[in-house]
């Protein structure tokens, strides 16, 4: 290839301006750290969120989707939320049931215990039965419908149990349908 034939090519050198000193850097990036609002701006501000966060909890609490917990959301989560909710469970019992086992075992002989440990084992095992069958009826409900082919979401297990422990009244969001004796 001749000298004619090559293409010319540009050498950059330098970014075409002198590098900034430290003290012309901090006095571009200097703003003020806090705005100059008004007392009463401010407290309009704080108003302003404080409504927005009860209108959100509100919400939350009437099932919204828009102001759930990620955990709490989606067609699946609500179908669990249905199944567990519109039974008697044993799971809900597990709490006072374990309050109780401290409390006596504080406070009785050692043959008492041991009764009272296997109780307990007993009652676990039965929780954790209660917990699968209970999965396994959300799962066919969610199947039902949503469709055969919907793959179910991860922890949807774990999802059932830590909502069956907290008692009826703190659950959120609160429980739509009305318990029956199925």
């Amino acid at each position: 290839m001749s000298d004619q034939q090559k293409p010319e090519t540009k050498t950059v050198t330098g970014k075409g301006r002198p590098t900034p000193t430290r003290k012309e850097r901090e006095a571009a990036n200097k703003r003020p750290l806090v705005g100059n609002r008004s007392k009463e701006a401010r407290q309009a501000a704080r108003d302003a969120q404080r409504a927005e966060r009860e209108k959100a909890r509100k919400l939350a609490l009437a099932g919204d989707e828009r102001y759930l917990l990620p955990r709490d959301r989606g067609p699946q989560r609500k179908i669990i939320r249905d199944v567990l909710d519109n039974r008697y469970t044993l799971i809900e019992g597990l709490m006072p049931l374990m309050v109780l086992f401290l409390l006596v075992t504080s406070f009785t002989d050692d043959r008492a215990k041991d009764v009272i440990t296997v109780v307990m084992i007993l009652a676990l095992f039965a929780v954790s039965l209660e917990a699968a069958i209970i999965n396994r009826k959300s799962a066919a409900k969610i199947r039902e419908k949503l469709g055969e082919d919907t793959k179910l979401q991860r922890g949807n297990y774990f999802y059932t149990v830590t909502r069956g422990m907290q008692p009826r009244p703190l659950r959120l969001p609160k429980p739509g349908p009305r318990r029956s004796s199925k």
